[in-house]
């Protein structure tokens, strides 16, 4: 998805946001040269996330810090791992499971820190669940996703943000109960409060997948044309690939994985519902390079 002009102040916002992340650091300095770095970046053909990811490189070399939202992403994980009996409750005495599973996975997309365009605490999702939940899903393709899981291979599941992820295990652990093989993919480095391998680790999240693989490099959604030789053929195998959060859909939404595509996230930003024809603020299950869609 190319940038618009709605990217830059929520770019800026992020920068300053986890500028106040690490104590006694410089947020002038630091917004000041990841605008010299947007300024240099920026153009009307540019993926947003290749610019996202160049500001952020420089706002994590001025702080310092290789992980500046650890502490955030431990709270949220912790916040949001209380959830998980209710979720798996809630899919157990559904009548349709995996829609109920997608449910409670795309609600976990609103633990997107910082933006201005969800949540900057992860004690504010406590309050948000059941709100959540009773809206439904929006946009809704859940039945492609049960027909793509008919078909031969496994599931390829890309992570976006810790907390959410906890959530994720209920759909996961849904999949592998009709037998597919889930590979999990998180980001080749910390960026953001997007889920790394330390993360999966620390969570026991890695527990629940099949294979747990990454994106090869620091970078905000998938770098697709540099993607890593074993995540690429994982994919070409793949009846599905569910990729998580804007992040992820902005990063892939102009690429033909050569597999169905499923977007599960919460349509939070303008440009983002935009390009999938959706209103803002809804929850969504979007699948791409499959017949059929909503």
């Amino acid at each position: 998805m190319k940038i618009e002009a709605d990217c830059i102040p929520c770019l800026m916002k992020r920068v300053l946001f986890q500028s106040r992340l690490i104590e006694g650091t410089d947020d002038y300095h630091i917004v000041e040269s990841s605008l010299k770095t947007f300024a240099s970046e920026i153009g009307a053909e540019r993926k947003s996330v290749d610019v996202a990811t160049e500001v952020h490189r420089t706002c994590y070399s001025c702080l310092g810090s290789r992980d500046p939202y650890h502490d955030l992403k431990v709270e949220a994980d912790s916040v949001a791992e209380r959830f998980m009996p209710i979720a798996q409750a809630m899919v157990d005495s559904s009548d349709d499971k995996l829609r109920a599973a997608l449910m409670v996975s795309v609600v976990g997309n609103i633990m997107d820190f910082g933006s201005g365009i969800a949540i900057d605490d992860p004690s504010e999702f406590e309050h948000m669940f059941d709100d959540l939940v009773a809206q439904g899903i929006g946009c809704d393709d859940s039945d492609v996703i049960e027909e793509c899981l008919r078909r031969d291979g496994g599931v390829v599941y890309i992570f976006d943000n810790c907390g959410e992820s906890q959530l994720d295990r209920i759909l996961i652990r849904y999949l592998r109960s009709r037998g597919k093989r889930v590979v999990g993919v998180v980001r080749g480095e910390p960026i953001l409060n997007d889920v790394t391998t330390e993360d999966a680790v620390r969570t026991g999240l890695d527990g629940d997948l099949d294979a747990l693989m990454t994106t090869g490099k620091y970078y905000v959604g998938i770098d697709w044309p540099d993607v890593p030789d074993d995540l690429r053929k994982e994919i070409a195998g793949a009846c599905l690939v569910i990729a998580k959060g804007m992040a992820n859909y902005e990063s892939l939404s102009d690429e033909d994985l050569g597999v169905p595509v499923a977007h599960v996230l919460r349509s939070k930003c303008r440009p983002v519902s935009e390009s999938l024809g959706v209103p803002m603020g809804i929850n969504v299950v979007r699948v791409r390079n499959f017949t059929g869609g909503c």
